[in-house]
């Protein structure tokens, strides 16, 4: 792998621009030059003592440490970035695609309206009256006021020459021969993006592209004509990019990203903001690059490209999403709130395992380092040295000291990656919940649009007039049938008359007859508008199979032109099981980490799930936020902790897209989704922490007391310390050879320096609770003991080594209260911030050696051999 050299740190030249845009980065380099410094002056010294190699050692350790760490920060801040674009423009091209599938079954069924068809058929035999035309125009209103993402409806003759323009943009008879060539073309419908009038086009330069879906007329299986829907691109693009990047208010800070859609060949059509990324340029990756830097003028963008994933075989025109950033603010992320006093088990979960390998690296440099020191300190009071042992304990605790600044700088550059990482996958499920209530909006916004315009077909409005003509009521089934069979969001569709019985319906498995005993037809009658629609509420009926649903109803009336009266309704069962779990699947798109999703109402009873878990009596049991008032489009992210889990969760509110469920809509329903991502287990509870010790306080100049070196270490939550004359040195050991028949606290024996020492777990001697037997393996620091006239050589088995600093002899205070360990407690000291209890040796060798002397083969000594083996 290339790398290049960045402010004295190697890095991967193809993440060398993420780095010289990182904040974070540029922070961890000063703080690291900061460090070298003291490391360089240190290491001088280092060499008027006996630790001199040791501190060159440390040193190189943790360069190499820091050059891995900064690489990691670059790699993971860059993927970050890059997964939050990639999801943007994932978004942007998908919504827009499911959105142009539903204009496909659109255009199916706006061929065969019964008032274009008839035009089209009079057209061949007379020229068309003004008052027909006018006819015309106004249903192609009121088409477009049902369904607004229309701009404008063409009504073509069998030559394809221009009858009737909704906006009279185009001269009545012009030829637009290009839609009759697409549709030949085409098996259900003709979709392209060009000029309407593409002849004009040609003459004067200036026509615009549309996206027009267009198909063919026909009666009696002979061709009357052509219709065409204008799609309102740069309308549905304002709303489409408010969802995939956000609402703006005057408050926010500036939005940087730019999303958009483009062509194949990366030309623009539409973006957020045109005036950094306008129509017409055009923004290219590399062949088969995932995201990369894309150059647009005299700006850099960290970008992505996404291909549409497509929606029920359906692809669109072939364009493509994108998001961009400008490179220098491509890491401008602001956290949520951090997630507090929570341990996660590194070794499994989301979290990224090289976090748990660059811990244990920085710690386990830090323990040779304090291993070095410790022994250090041993040394230099049997060494007679110029310098003064004042002077050489002090550059010790110095060492010592910017061994843990660095490795404390090492510890929070992790810990912002694992809250920059948890902030990441918060923020992806917030963006799925923002995604599917999207969908969902949009989904049923076209169902009410749906059943108002349906329930102004005139063969459905001629069948509840003629309930008695059988022939009639077969061409209102055949209609139902045509729209189910282009509208496949439906279980069935029904016609149902003033009182409301069935008609007929789509999929002919009610009764005709049948009596729908629901409120919600009863409400239908009610209506007096058109524009009118009612919805039930969420619950079971035998329409959908004792399954609950939504059943969007409207009513049809005795007069179209003046309604006044509802003779009947039309039905729409919405297949919400199918509808939304598609909807939740979806919006978790292709990321590998796979999270559950909820949709639910205020109350939080479910309407649609991705699990069974989470769930009591039909109810989210998660603990959401609760708000006193519900606020559409609103949206959070947190985490809570759950079975010993720590879980991500995103949600959003529903909200109105258009005219449905807008401030103006009679009809109202206030869901909410909810993703969760399972992060990872909680580290088992541990013992509490032992906290840090200093001993500034003592280290002032003058005392004229009596002082006495204290060998400091740590055990499981309490520090502990020993006369340094004690102790030989410290050393470590992974390999012990347990022994039979020993008592608990007798770990085993090893080899050092070719002689057998026992290891004892000291933990378990001075608090028996702590069953460190289990805990001890970890335990690899050991504390060779002085024996002095004793026979069996003895180490002591720690968690830490602490400082080695020199104490008055008044600091240590002794109490009779204190020996309940047969005088293993010789006293306490009091510092700042900490407690330390010293112990005494003299007493814990004559309780142990009693019981060591009678474990087999320690008394005997142990051979080189048997260590081995």
């Amino acid at each position: 792998m290339a790398s290049r050299k960045y402010r004295g740190i190697e890095i991967d030249s193809a993440h060398i621009d993420m780095a010289k845009n990182l904040d974070s980065v540029h922070e961890l380099i000063d703080e690291l030059r900061d460090l070298q410094s003291t490391w360089n002056n240190l290491s001088l010294l280092g060499e008027l003592t006996n630790v001199g190699a040791e501190i060159s050692d440390t040193r190189q350790h943790f360069q190499k440490l820091a050059g891995d760490l900064t690489n990691f920060l670059v790699e993971q801040s860059t993927h970050q970035a890059v997964e939050m674009l990639s999801t943007r423009a994932q978004n942007a091209i998908d919504i827009l695609v499911r959105n142009l599938y539903e204009r496909t079954a659109d255009i199916g069924f706006l061929a065969t309206d019964p008032v274009f068809a008839k035009l089209c058929v009079d057209a061949q035999t007379a020229p068309l009256t003004a008052e027909a035309l006018a006819g015309t125009h106004q249903r192609m209103k009121d088409y477009v006021s049902k369904y607004s993402v229309y701009k404008n409806v063409v009504l073509l003759d069998s030559q394809a020459r221009v009858m009737v323009d909704m906006l009279d943009q185009l001269t009545p008879g012009i030829s637009l021969g290009w839609i009759r060539e697409a549709v030949l073309k085409g098996s259900q419908y003709a979709e392209a993006f060009l000029p309407l009038n593409k002849a004009t086009e040609k003459t004067s330069g200036t026509a615009p592209d549309e996206l027009i879906y267009a198909w063919k007329i026909t009666v009696a299986g002979q061709l009357k004509g052509y219709i065409a829907l204008v799609f309102n691109l740069e309308q549905e693009s304002e709303a489409l990019f408010s969802k995939v990047i956000g609402l703006r208010t005057e408050k926010a800070l500036p939005e940087w990203k730019v999303c958009g859609v483009s062509k194949a060949t990366g030309e623009v059509l539409v973006s957020s903001n045109p005036e950094y990324i306008g129509p017409g340029q055009t923004i290219r990756l590399p062949e088969g690059a995932r995201w990369g830097l894309v150059q647009v003028g005299p700006v850099a963008y960290l970008g992505c490209i996404r291909n549409t994933r497509g929606y029920q075989g359906y692809s669109g025109p072939g364009w493509k999403g994108f998001c961009l950033v400008p490179l220098t603010h491509a890491f401008n992320t602001a956290f949520s709130d951090p997630v507090q006093n929570i341990e996660l088990d590194y070794s499994t979960g989301l979290i990224d395992k090289r976090i748990l390998g660059f811990q244990a690296q920085a710690s386990q440099i830090q323990k040779q380092l304090n291993r070095s020191i410790w022994n250090g300190n041993m040394t230099q009071r049997q060494s007679v040295s110029t310098l003064g042992n004042s002077f050489s304990k002090t550059l010790l605790w110095e060492i010592s000291r910017a061994g843990e600044n660095t490795r404390t700088l090492f510890t929070n550059s992790l810990n912002n990656l694992v809250q920059a990482e948890i902030n990441g996958f918060q923020t992806e499920q917030q963006t799925r919940a923002m995604l599917a209530m999207d969908l969902m909006d949009r989904n049923l916004y076209e169902r009410a649009n749906d059943c108002r315009w349906w329930a102004q077909n005139p063969t459905l409005n001629d069948a509840l007039l003629n309930t008695d003509d059988d022939l009639v009521i077969e061409q209102a089934r055949q209609c139902l049938q045509h729209i189910h069979g282009l509208y496949t969001v439906y279980t069935n569709i029904l016609l149902l008359d003033r009182s409301g019985r069935v008609v007929c319906d789509s999929a002919s498995i009610v009764e005709p007859g049948a009596l729908v005993e629901a409120s919600w037809v009863s409400e239908a009658m009610q209506l007096k508008s058109p524009a009118h629609y009612f919805v039930s509420p969420f619950e079971k009926t035998a329409l959908y199979q004792d399954r609950p649903t939504y059943i969007y109803a409207a009513a049809l009336f005795d007069n179209r032109q003046k309604p006044a009266h509802a003779i009947g309704a039309i039905a729409l069962v919405f297949d919400s099981e199918s509808q939304f779990e598609a909807i939740l699947t979806e919006s978790m798109g292709d990321s590998k980490h796979q999270a559950f999703g909820f949709i639910v109402d205020e109350n939080h009873r479910v309407i649609s799930s991705t699990t069974n878990l989470h769930m009591e009596h039909g109810k989210l049991t998660l603990p959401l936020k609760r708000h006193s008032k519900f606020e559409k489009q609103k949206a959070e992210q947190g985490y809570f902790h759950i079975d010993g889990r720590l879980i991500a969760y995103g949600a959003c509110n529903s909200g109105a897209y258009r005219e449905y469920k807008s401030d103006a809509d009679a009809y109202q329903n206030n869901l909410i989704c909810a993703y969760g991502l399972d992060i990872g287990a909680l580290a088992d509870d541990l013992e509490a922490s032992a906290g840090d010790i200093s001993f500034d306080e003592f280290r002032q100049g003058g005392q004229k007391d009596q002082v006495v070196d204290i060998a400091s270490f740590r055990v499981a939550e309490h520090w502990y310390g020993i006369d340094s004359e004690d102790a030989v040195e410290a050393f470590l050991c992974n390999q012990i050879v347990s022994l039979p028949n020993s008592p608990s606290w007798l770990l085993g024996t090893t080899l050092y320096k070719n002689e057998a020492v026992t290891i004892v777990d000291i933990a378990e001697i001075l608090d028996p609770r702590l069953r460190s037997k289990a805990a001890a393996p970890a335990r690899q620091q050991m504390i060779l003991l002085k024996t002095q006239n004793h026979s069996v050589k003895i180490a002591l088995a720690v968690d830490e080594l602490g400082e080695i600093p020199s104490l008055p002899m008044s600091a240590i205070h002794e109490s009779e209260s204190l020996n309940g360990h047969s005088g293993i407690v010789q006293g306490l000291i009091k510092t700042v911030d900490n407690l330390l209890v010293v112990l005494n040796t003299e007493q814990l060798f004559k309780q142990l050696e009693t019981d060591i002397k009678k474990t087999p083969c320690v008394n005997k000594g142990l051979s080189s051999a048997a260590v081995h083996r």
